[in-house]
């Protein structure tokens, strides 16, 4: 069997790759966020303080906790969460932006991804107790998501509608740490949060920035994908289960069923030019289910792997994959 089995996507190496000629490697940093771990590597002339870095990127996630971590009381979401029928909250920037990408791949899955499903979320105990907790089987949809923005910086409360942006924060949260290191002038970094990943240019010997993906079948060889100009995310149930009155439960709800069918599929990983927008589609193309999800990944033209409990995986045809 062989060790490694190699991705890449299609259009690897479009536009300028060629490493600065003044970068060196072995620069990192990696730290504790959002209830997980970070990483960041990058090429970077002499100069640039590590120490810098640190503050900016420590910075940033405390701007995407006082934001949209439902784990905080004080959270803009929480607040938001908390308003009566008919009110509306200010957001910042942020918010906003994830706020309307989610709502974006919402309207494209066919609500497969709904950010209004953090009580049921949340009923299910994943996530803070308490807030939203009653909402079993309360619907949603065009009719609620069209209220939510009725302006950029305003969020509308129309009665019962608890938020869970988990499915695209933490991508936008990488997307984040890669415009940080940007404004310092670097091109060449792999940065990550919690497995979600998003890699610009290469190395200085000219190789990709590689991506191990977890294999829910420790006996098949795992995936190892180049990341040059593009962002990786993974949803799946292989991990995250809570056993309840005999049925196993998921953290990811299909908005339209709210059963969780746990069927072959363990995983989903979607390779895309944001982590944010990997990040949304993993999540609601694996709450389709293979069939569904992988149909509507290459309508989109979206590159996907499907790995499964007791099949092979499957790669769409953005990717070209082949072992090594």
């Amino acid at each position: 069997m062989s060790e490694v089995r190699l991705l890449i996507p299609d259009d690897f190496g479009r536009g300028d790759i060629t490493p600065r000629p003044d970068a060196f490697m072995g620069l990192r940093l990696q730290g504790q966020t959002m209830g997980t771990s970070w990483s960041a590597s990058w090429c970077a002339a002499p100069g640039l303080r590590e120490e810098t870095v640190l503050q900016a990127l420590e910075a940033g996630f405390a701007r995407m906790i006082a934001s949209m971590s439902p784990w905080e009381a004080s959270s803009l979401i929480s607040r938001y969460n908390r308003l009566p029928p008919g009110e509306s909250l200010a957001i910042d920037a942020p918010f906003a932006e994830v706020m309307a990408l989610a709502l974006e791949v919402a309207r494209a899955s066919g609500g497969a991804l709904d950010p209004c499903l953090g009580g049921e979320v949340m009923r299910r105990g994943f996530g803070p107790a308490g807030i939203g907790a009653g909402e079993e089987g309360r619907a949603h949809g065009p009719a609620i998501w069209e209220q939510l923005l009725p302006e950029p910086a305003c969020l509308y409360q129309p009665g019962g509608v608890t938020l869970d942006l988990n499915a695209v924060a933490k991508g936008y949260a990488v997307d984040q740490m890669a415009a940080t290191l940007e404004r310092f002038g670097v091109t060449q970094y792999l940065v990550e949060i919690g497995g979600e990943f998003a890699g610009r240019g290469v190395k200085p010997d000219r190789s990709p920035w590689w991506v191990d993906l977890e294999n829910p079948s420790p006996e098949e060889a795992p995936w190892r994908l180049a990341l040059v100009a593009h962002g990786v995310a993974t949803s799946g149930d292989y991990r995250q289960q809570i056993v309840r009155d005999c049925h196993k439960l998921s953290h990811i709800v299909p908005a339209l069923s709210r059963t969780c069918r746990f069927g072959d599929l363990a995983s989903l990983s979607v390779i895309h030019e944001t982590c944010a927008l990997a990040d949304a589609w993993a999540t609601a193309l694996f709450a389709m289910g293979d069939a569904e999800g992988l149909a509507l990944a290459d309508r989109l033209g979206l590159a996907v792997l499907a790995q499964y409990r007791n099949a092979p995986a499957r790669a769409s045809t953005r990717l070209i994959s082949w072992q090594d």
